[in-house]
């Protein structure tokens, strides 16, 4: 696990910068955290750092955007579904490898589909937000990977 302090926009700026440097095409990066907790923040500033062609935005109502760019981005938002039915009707898994890197903001739903993904948990400490991000990788046995 890594951990990273943010005590303003800058700071989760520069997380975004490190996720650029280790996140490849076709990896999917779970958000977890409250409402307000800089979910959608992060997936932006990630998004201005690549260069995607389309600026993002909260997909809050669209459920999933997808933004074009050298490296392209998808941005799952499944805070309004309640049910894996809802989930199996919006054909994400076909969107998880044609080369984007994915976000996944409340992935409650669809965390035991994935056999391999970042897990980014967003909490707060006094007025900082605590960044704890681990790889997953149940392929071997379950066990956590982070080897970068």
């Amino acid at each position: 696990m890594k951990r990273f302090v943010s005590r303003n926009e800058q700071d989760t700026i520069r997380f975004a910068e490190y996720l650029k440097k280790i996140l490849k095409p076709n990896d999917v990066v779970l958000l977890e955290g409250d409402l307000g907790s800089g979910k959608t923040f992060l997936v932006k500033a990630f998004c201005r750092l690549i260069g995607t062609i389309d600026q993002a935005s909260s997909p809050s109502f669209a459920i999933i955007h997808h933004y074009q760019g050298p490296q392209p981005v998808n941005h799952f938002d499944f805070y309004r579904l309640n049910n894996e039915k809802e989930l199996d009707q919006l054909g994400w898994e076909e969107m998880l490898d044609q080369g984007a890197i994915t976000f996944i903001e409340w992935p409650q739903l669809i965390e035991k589909h994935l056999l391999q993904y970042y897990k980014i948990k967003i909490s707060f400490q006094n007025e900082h937000r605590i960044f704890e991000l681990n790889k997953i990788n149940r392929t071997n046995q379950g066990k956590n990977d982070f080897s970068h």
